[in-house]
Protein backbone atom coordinates (compact mmCIF):
# COMPACT_ATOMS: atom_id res chain seq x y z
CA UNK A 1 0.00 0.00 0.00
CA UNK A 2 1.31 3.45 -0.92
CA UNK A 3 0.28 6.27 1.45
CA UNK A 4 1.16 9.98 1.33
CA UNK A 5 2.45 11.40 4.63
CA UNK A 6 2.03 15.13 5.14
CA UNK A 7 3.73 17.34 7.75
CA UNK A 8 1.78 20.34 9.04
CA UNK A 9 4.17 22.02 11.48
CA UNK A 10 1.56 22.50 14.20
CA UNK A 11 -1.50 22.86 11.95
CA UNK A 12 -2.73 19.26 11.62
CA UNK A 13 -5.97 19.79 13.49
CA UNK A 14 -6.78 22.79 11.28
CA UNK A 15 -6.01 20.75 8.14
CA UNK A 16 -8.09 17.80 9.34
CA UNK A 17 -11.05 20.10 9.95
CA UNK A 18 -10.79 21.71 6.53
CA UNK A 19 -10.34 18.40 4.70
CA UNK A 20 -13.31 16.89 6.53
CA UNK A 21 -15.42 19.88 5.54
CA UNK A 22 -14.23 20.11 1.91
CA UNK A 23 -13.99 16.42 1.02
CA UNK A 24 -16.08 14.70 3.65
CA UNK A 25 -12.82 13.13 4.82
CA UNK A 26 -13.25 10.26 7.22
CA UNK A 27 -11.07 10.82 10.29
CA UNK A 28 -9.79 7.43 11.47
CA UNK A 29 -7.02 8.28 13.94
CA UNK A 30 -5.82 11.36 15.79
CA UNK A 31 -3.12 10.74 18.40
CA UNK A 32 -1.83 13.81 20.28
CA UNK A 33 1.69 14.07 21.62
CA UNK A 34 1.88 12.79 25.20
CA UNK A 35 1.58 15.52 27.82
CA UNK A 36 5.05 14.73 29.17
CA UNK A 37 6.69 15.68 25.82
CA UNK A 38 7.71 19.20 24.89
CA UNK A 39 5.85 18.98 21.59
CA UNK A 40 2.22 19.94 21.25
CA UNK A 41 -0.33 18.95 18.64
CA UNK A 42 -0.81 15.78 16.62
CA UNK A 43 1.74 12.97 16.84
CA UNK A 44 -0.05 10.87 14.23
CA UNK A 45 -3.32 11.11 12.33
CA UNK A 46 -4.92 9.14 9.53
CA UNK A 47 -7.79 10.33 7.37
CA UNK A 48 -9.39 9.01 4.22
CA UNK A 49 -10.24 11.32 1.32
CA UNK A 50 -12.30 9.61 -1.39
CA UNK A 51 -11.00 6.26 -0.12
CA UNK A 52 -7.30 7.32 -0.13
CA UNK A 53 -5.50 6.90 3.19
CA UNK A 54 -3.42 9.94 4.19
CA UNK A 55 -1.14 10.08 7.21
CA UNK A 56 -0.16 13.36 8.84
CA UNK A 57 1.45 14.90 11.91
CA UNK A 58 2.69 18.16 13.36
CA UNK A 59 6.37 17.62 12.64
CA UNK A 60 8.30 20.15 10.60
CA UNK A 61 10.10 17.67 8.37
CA UNK A 62 9.93 19.49 5.07
CA UNK A 63 8.19 18.14 2.00
CA UNK A 64 5.69 15.28 2.15
CA UNK A 65 6.95 11.73 1.87
CA UNK A 66 5.50 8.58 0.42
CA UNK A 67 5.01 5.67 2.80
CA UNK A 68 5.00 2.10 1.54
CA UNK A 69 3.42 -0.35 3.98
CA UNK A 70 4.66 -3.92 3.72
CA UNK A 71 3.29 -7.17 5.13
CA UNK A 72 6.75 -8.37 6.22
CA UNK A 73 10.32 -7.25 6.88
CA UNK A 74 11.83 -9.40 4.12
CA UNK A 75 9.88 -7.66 1.34
CA UNK A 76 10.64 -4.27 2.87
CA UNK A 77 14.39 -4.94 2.97
CA UNK A 78 14.40 -6.26 -0.60
CA UNK A 79 12.79 -3.06 -1.92
CA UNK A 80 14.89 -0.82 0.35
CA UNK A 81 18.18 -2.33 -0.88
CA UNK A 82 17.26 -1.31 -4.43
CA UNK A 83 15.73 2.06 -3.62
CA UNK A 84 18.54 3.31 -1.36
CA UNK A 85 21.15 3.14 -4.16
CA UNK A 86 22.38 6.66 -4.80
CA UNK A 87 20.14 8.05 -2.07
CA UNK A 88 20.51 9.21 1.52
CA UNK A 89 19.25 7.47 4.66
CA UNK A 90 17.22 9.83 6.85
CA UNK A 91 16.15 7.26 9.49
CA UNK A 92 17.95 3.90 9.81
CA UNK A 93 16.21 0.53 9.70
CA UNK A 94 14.75 0.06 13.17
CA UNK A 95 11.90 -1.32 15.25
CA UNK A 96 9.50 1.21 16.77
CA UNK A 97 6.48 1.16 19.05
CA UNK A 98 4.25 1.30 15.96
CA UNK A 99 6.07 -1.07 13.60
CA UNK A 100 8.48 -4.01 13.78
CA UNK A 101 10.53 -2.43 10.97
CA UNK A 102 10.74 1.10 9.56
CA UNK A 103 13.27 3.04 7.50
CA UNK A 104 13.34 6.52 6.01
CA UNK A 105 15.39 7.77 3.07
CA UNK A 106 15.58 10.22 0.19
CA UNK A 107 16.01 8.47 -3.15
CA UNK A 108 18.48 9.55 -5.82
CA UNK A 109 15.72 11.63 -7.43
CA UNK A 110 15.14 13.68 -4.28
CA UNK A 111 11.88 11.99 -3.22
CA UNK A 112 11.41 11.26 0.50
CA UNK A 113 10.22 7.75 1.36
CA UNK A 114 9.36 5.77 4.47
CA UNK A 115 8.99 2.00 4.36
CA UNK A 116 7.27 0.23 7.23
CA UNK A 117 5.81 -3.12 8.14
CA UNK A 118 2.20 -2.75 9.21
CA UNK A 119 1.30 -4.30 12.53
CA UNK A 120 -1.09 -7.17 12.18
Amino acid sequence: MLVPHLYFNGRSEEAISQYAKAFGAEVKTVIPYPEDEDKKGVRHAEIFIHGQRIMMNDEDLGPPCLVVIYDNKEDLIQSYEIMKEGGEVTAPVQETDYSPCVVGFRDRFGIDWAFMVGKS
